[in-house]
């Protein structure tokens, strides 16, 4: 995105409409890195032209390039390969195309010719090299897959566009994210901000607009406390570019964007943010100079006067020659999750995780390990509390359009348990009466598949009900007594966290004749 804001005012001036879509807007997109609408253009090009050799290749790397549909890419690059036979950038981004499509024998081959072809490209004879590592690391985790399952969040908090680094308060109940999904057609670009969302029963509700920190400018989310009460946001506009700011609640609103004080913020580029459970370590991630390469994570400790102090590049064992962004503490405040595209990646950016030792060290970084980390760019994972679920952004074939967000469940960790509470009447739901007759018969039965779940549920006279403690599932209850009919309902227990967890009915039973 620097490189389409440096640009945007020449976009303004010497593009033509976005409707027309030519070749030459489409290569001027293109060459400024504005990959997602140059895509629309070449594709609509390409429908006319499917033989095109430069409206392939470049289509193909628009494809490599968004999350639009990057499986896509291999299609187009193949077309042309006989045209690109001794070319080193052709045969790194085909090796991409490759491991995107999780053809990994293919992406081998690809990258190996590109780092032979490269003698005079030292850049990607080191990329190839690289890649090559992520290919033979993405062949073994997907052999050992992780036992999760994914849920869309669905259309009130995706969009056709991307939806991106999920963030999410201890208490699973604060949603935030970035989204490209508004055009701006004064500049011919998709402008980010965030959004954010808070989470009903079985599902988040619609994603709103965080108005505390969007403008006409790039806006991204950095991260967010645990306890929710503060917001960091990296701001991408002419007045503080690749800044950190906060927004701090009030009440059940934030306040608006204030740049962080102190010695934060650079004349080098900020990125993910995370707030200590204590509220006086700042972790972060920047480009400055004197880093291990790339981005580095950093700490900061808060002053007396409510300053951040100098930044402490955090550790060997996690910094590298590589990117390492978005740190985020576990609620245990020991865990570090971070991000990262060094050689132990299995494509891109993937997710680690570090455990802070007794002796203040912090371990080696462990991949999290496929399908939560796959041969896409994944940069953040958001944790709930008891480790069952988390949230993450990922491509993948459900999806809305680019990236969504996903409700990740840990099979293998114990659900969250809700309590369901059925309150008995007599009669219809337009015609009833409280329940009054005394039956020490009257029971709740739940069924699982045919099965008895757990025996039966006694009926409490005193509140004229029945209360069950049931894991996520479909069930059927039957309610059943010597002085009423039996009755037989459905229900279905949702898989998700949040702060519902009770649930009430009321049903309304056929006394006997």
């Amino acid at each position: 995105m620097k490189n389409i804001l440096l640009f945007g005012l020449l976009l303004a001036l010497f593009t033509t409409t976005y409707g027309q879509k030519t070749e030459r807007d489409g290569n001027y997109h293109f060459k400024s890195e504005n990959y997602s609408v140059a895509l629309d253009i070449y594709q609509s090009l390409y429908k006319a032209d499917t033989a095109n050799i430069n409206i392939n290749y470049r289509l193909g790397v628009c494809y490599l390039n968004c999350n639009s549909n990057p499986k896509a890419a291999l299609t187009h690059l193949e077309f042309i390969s006989a045209s690109k036979e001794s070319d080193p950038i052709y045969y790194f981004e085909l090796g991409k195309a490759y491991l995107y499509n999780y053809k990994f024998a293919n992406a081998t081959e690809s990258f190996t010719k590109s780092k032979n072809l490269s003698a005079k490209n030292p850049e990607f004879s080191h990329l190839s090299t690289l890649w090559l590592s992520m290919t033979e690391n993405a062949k073994k985790l997907t052999r050992e897959p992780l036992d999760v399952s994914f849920i869309n969040l669905g259309k009130y908090i995706n969009s056709k566009m991307d939806e991106l680094t999920p963030v999410i308060s201890a208490d699973g109940e604060n949603l935030f994210y970035t989204s490209n999904r508004k055009f701006d057609r004064s500049y011919n670009l998709y402008t980010y901000d965030i959004f954010y969302s808070e989470i009903s029963y079985n599902a988040f509700k619609k994603g709103k607009a965080f108005t505390a920190a969007n403008t006409m400018d790039d806006e991204l989310i950095a991260g967010i406390s645990a306890t929710g009460d503060r917001v960091f946001v990296q701001l991408q506009g002419y007045d503080a570019f690749e800044d950190i700011a906060e927004c701090t609640r009030r009440g059940k609103g934030f306040d608006k964007k204030n740049l962080l004080l102190g010695q934060v913020n650079s004349k080098s580029a900020e990125s993910g943010a995370a707030l200590s459970l204590t509220g006086d370590t700042l972790f972060f991630s920047s480009n400055r100079e004197g880093g291990k390469g790339g981005f580095d994570i950093y700490y900061s400790k808060r002053l007396p006067t409510g300053e951040w102090g100098i930044p402490i590049n955090l550790s060997d064992k996690i910094n590298t020659a590589y990117d390492e962004d978005f740190p985020h503490m576990s609620v245990d405040g020991r865990t570090l999750y971070f991000c990262s595209n060094g050689p132990n990646s299995m494509g891109g950016f993937d997710v680690f995780k570090t455990i802070l030792q007794a002796n203040g060290e912090f371990s080696e970084p462990i991949n999290l390990g496929f399908p939560l980390n796959d041969v896409f760019d994944n940069k953040t994972v958001a944790f709930s509390a008891n480790q069952r679920y988390a949230y993450v952004s990922a491509i993948r074939s459900d999806g809305f359009g680019y990236s969504d967000v996903y409700r990740v469940i840990f099979n293998q960790q114990d659900p969250s348990v809700k309590l369901f509470i059925v309150k008995m009447k007599t009669g219809t739901k337009e015609n009833n009466a409280e329940f009054a007759a005394t039956d020490t018969t009257l029971a709740v039965t739940a069924f699982k598949k045919g099965k008895i779940v757990f025996g039966k549920y006694a009926y409490d006279a005193n509140s004229s009900q029945s209360t069950i403690a049931l894991p996520p599932g479909n069930y059927i209850l039957e309610i059943s007594g010597k002085t009423t009919e039996t009755k037989s309902m459905k229900i279905t227990v949702e898989d998700v966290p949040g702060k519902d967890k009770i649930i009430k009915e009321t049903v309304f039973l056929e006394p006997k004749k």
